[in-house]
């Protein structure tokens, strides 16, 4: 089962925060705030694997799902590659 999926990237895209990350702690994805002390908060832990402009930047023009899965199967291809 994979730990990034593309509804974590539909979350992130959906975020009202720029700045908002995806981060894995302890094996499971979460979209958290950039806001310090916010609910979300990083855990000091955690490790990001993108951003909200991040995959913005990466879908150029706009995302639709089969673009949102063919970019969760990257990254969390990546993340297993880095033992994740």
């Amino acid at each position: 089962m994979p730990t990034i999926t593309p509804a974590h990237l539909h979350e992130l895209l959906a975020s009202a925060d720029r700045d908002a990350a995806l981060v894995v702690v302890e094996g499971h994805a979460a979209v958290v705030p950039s806001t310090p002390g916010g609910r979300g908060e990083q855990p000091d832990d955690a490790m990001v694997i993108t951003t909200r402009d991040a995959v913005i930047a990466e879908l150029d023009t706009g995302a639709n799902d089969e673009q949102l899965e063919r970019l969760a199967q990257r990254l969390d291809t990546a993340l297993d590659s880095l033992g994740g």
